[in-house]
């Protein structure tokens, strides 16, 4: 299916974005694909055990949009520690951990993160990661490698790819936005593809573990 700058936001999934404060309330509506995340991805989400990859400073309405009845927890693969985060942001749990690495490489304190929530979600959301990072095409198999350990057997996880912002195009052409999408598709089963057009255009991946 495809989306586009017309799309309505009036109605937002069990969320009331009034209360939230202007600036917030403008960064989660100004962008077609923060409207997407806000108004969409919640009708075709996974209750449960949540994953977000990279959105320790997202922002602090972070848990409004996963659900207060799911379990969310942040890994963060390249920001410094933040003593307060858990409590400032929402969430139920933060983890540092460079999604880039080999799962038994461990993580910056030596913790086997991977290990420990091995197969633990029942969804991931890796919301532009990989279109904003200048991962290598090595860095992105392990990335998607890793998703694939975290993710429960049957659970699902979601990729959304940018293309106008897709930074690692000038510094990595052979891990631009069709290296990605062949990567995704041959690493996991795509059940599902939603396509963005407008400011923010890109494509939207359902997928599950093959």
């Amino acid at each position: 299916m495809e989306y586009d700058d017309t799309f309505n936001t009036a109605q937002v999934f069990a969320i009331d974005i009034r209360r939230w404060d202007q600036r917030h309330r403008d960064f989660w509506t100004r962008r077609l694909g923060r409207r997407y995340l806000l108004s969409v991805v919640p009708t075709k989400s996974r209750p449960g055990r949540i994953l977000e990859i990279g959105a320790a400073w997202y922002n602090r309405y972070q848990k409004d949009v996963v659900g207060k009845e799911n379990e969310l927890t942040v890994i963060d693969i390249k920001e410094a520690g933040h003593p307060d985060i858990v409590a400032v942001m929402g969430m139920d749990r933060y983890v540092q951990f460079d999604m880039t690495r080999s799962a038994d490489q461990g993580d910056a304190s030596g913790h086997g993160t991977i290990d420990r929530l091995q197969g633990a979600f029942d969804e991931i959301r890796s919301w532009g990661v990989l279109s904003h990072y200048p991962f290598s095409p090595a860095q992105c198999e392990r990335y998607l490698a890793n998703i694939a350990l975290l993710l429960k057997p049957g659970g699902q996880a979601i990729f959304k790819l940018d293309i106008d912002t897709h930074k690692v195009v000038k510094q990595l052409p052979s891990a631009g936005f069709e290296f990605l999408e062949g990567l995704i598709h041959e690493r996991f089963a795509v059940v599902h593809t939603d396509v963005l057009n407008g400011s923010t255009p890109g494509r939207v991946h359902y997928v599950q573990r093959r």
